[in-house]
């Protein structure tokens, strides 16, 4: 789980910035407040269309972790054009049991807000209005959020491999005493061999 978490603490540190300095680049741009607040609405349709149309993928194709990074690739050339941008321009199930589920979601909530707070933190004052610096950030950390998606893809795959090996190697009637074992059962949790990681 270790990987999830990190991923939930980089993941959506680069979006955070430019959504949360939406409104008021492009109240610096000479938009009102009013229009400002109106151009953020086709941002906020197409994320929900998005992710309804990636969880309905997801669920459909039985596929997790590219369908987690096309967030990813959606952002980075949108920040590499905010740094190639001339100045001045008009510019979210791998664990066992229900107990274990609800303190690994707690454990990976916190740490989403944790990325979250970073994220804030990433532009500042003096970077302003274009945020050069600041953006050059938030690409090194996409990049990293990428790596660690394929990191922890490639892990699931390995350990998904290592169960299927022990497996396979077991006869019916060990397999079948196996999954009877309540007691193990709960003890094993995600460990267990009949289990299978999703990514």
């Amino acid at each position: 789980m270790w990987g999830l978490y990190f991923i939930g603490l980089v993941a959506y540190i680069p979006a955070t910035p430019v959504a949360a300095y939406l409104t008021l680049t492009l109240k610096r741009l000479g938009y009102s407040t009013f229009d400002s607040n109106i151009l953020t609405i086709p941002a906020a349709v197409l994320q929900i269309i998005r992710m309804l149309t990636l969880c309905y993928s997801s669920d459909y194709f039985n596929e997790r972790t590219f369908h987690c990074i096309f967030r990813e690739f959606w952002i980075l050339p949108l920040l590499a054009a905010l740094i190639a941008l001339p100045d001045g321009g008009k510019n979210y199930e791998n664990t066992f049991n229900v107990k274990k589920r609800a303190i690994t979601a707690a454990i990976y909530n916190v740490i989403v807000q944790i990325g979250s707070l970073i994220g804030s933190q990433i532009y500042r004052s003096y970077d302003s209005p274009y945020y050069h610096q600041g953006n050059k950030v938030l690409i090194a950390i996409c990049v990293l959020s990428l790596a660690a998606f394929l990191m922890q893809r490639a892990y699931l795959s390995i350990l998904n491999n290592r169960k299927e090996k022990k497996w396979e190697f077991m006869t019916w009637e060990e397999r079948s005493a196996y999954q009877n074992n309540q007691n193990v059962r709960e003890l094993d949790g995600n460990k267990r061999l009949d289990f299978r990681f999703k990514y």
